[in-house]
């Protein structure tokens, strides 16, 4: 009888420390997820605001087309930012509080391609109509990857 209680203990006792250590794995999933995607978004900033720069220098020059090239290359890397992230694959502890702002993300990049499918129709009334739209689909992201821990994709990337 002995023998079988001391069995039954270890299992117990196994059993707890997997359950601790599977908690323990999961948030270091989520965390190395978090760091993966803010990754990602830290990669592009540079970019962004090499762009953003040249895109100034352009308004106060006057150069319309360098201006537009730039807010078309600006969209273009925000849409390919925007794919790379929804790629990536979410851990399991990580799905319920991604839902959301994947979710956003998503719909955003699907306004994107409008976006950019109307400025490449040299579509200017849909163009402009499009980007309002994305603008209005687009304003709660930032937020939304900033509750999770993903300020390089909201806050820290405007």
């Amino acid at each position: 009888m002995r023998p079988a209680r001391a069995r039954i203990c270890l299992g117990l006792i196994a059993a707890v420390l997997t359950a601790a250590t599977g908690a323990a794995a999961a948030d270091a999933n989520f965390a190395a997820y978090r760091a993966h995607v803010n990754g990602i978004c830290r990669s592009y900033t540079p970019k962004f605001k090499r762009l953003e720069a040249d895109m100034a220098r352009a308004r106060r020059a006057g150069e319309a087309q360098r201006y537009a090239y730039d807010f078309g290359t600006m969209l273009g890397l925000t849409l390919a930012q925007g794919i790379r992230v929804e790629k990536t694959p979410v851990p399991a502890d990580g799905r319920a509080r991604m839902a959301g702002p994947l979710r956003l993300l998503h719909n955003s990049d699907v306004q994107l391609r409008r976006t950019i499918a109307a400025a490449t129709a040299g579509d200017t009334s849909g163009f402009k109509t499009q980007l309002t739209r994305l603008s209005r689909v687009s304003a709660p992201l930032n937020h939304s990857f900033d509750a999770v821990g993903l300020q390089d994709c909201g806050s820290r990337q405007q």
